[in-house]
């Protein structure tokens, strides 16, 4: 679950103005549910998600995961949340199968556990195609797949967040 409350992030530029790029946001979310943070560019958007991970303390206000405070707790947040961003940031140069042992062995998952969730995962996810005795690279892929690809590393975390362009 993710719970923020009140969050507000305020930068000062070097003009010494205030920036409000995000202004007292409050929403929860709860097991299972899919939620949207919309907006244009300079919404707020990523800087209520860096927050959310940890990565940026709030001016006031807090985002809580699971009920860690980010700010307080912002390691033991990050161990409980994936993340797939706009731009999945796979390696051009790994095939399928490679990147998502590369990701579960860098996430600490034995290569057992991470054969087990493979297996697993390839039905669920359609993956087959690209991972029976596939050796292209990712640099031949769709980005959607590339995509559904990144979603198939973070599986096995709490709570996922996705980037949608």
């Amino acid at each position: 679950m993710i719970s923020v409350h009140e969050l507000t992030k305020v930068f000062v530029t070097n003009n010494q103005e205030e920036l409000v790029a995000v202004d007292h946001l409050t929403f929860c979310v709860r097991a299972g549910e899919v939620y949207g943070l919309l907006g244009p560019n300079g919404a707020g958007k990523t800087t209520t998600v860096r927050m959310i991970l940890g990565l940026l303390n709030p001016t006031s206000g807090y985002a809580e995961v699971e009920g860690l405070r980010s700010s307080e707790a912002p390691e033991e947040v990050k161990r409980r949340v994936g993340l797939v961003s706009t731009s999945a940031g796979l390696y051009q140069w790994l095939s399928a199968r490679e990147l998502l042992l590369f990701f579960a062995d860098l996430y600490g998952m034995s290569r057992e556990r991470a054969e087990t969730r493979l297996a697993e995962l390839t039905p669920l996810m359609d993956l087959g195609p690209f991972l029976e005795g596939s050796d292209e690279w990712s640099t031949v892929y769709t980005i959607d797949f590339l995509r559904q690809l990144a979603i198939a590393i973070e599986v096995d975390w709490q709570v996922l967040l996705a980037g949608i362009a």
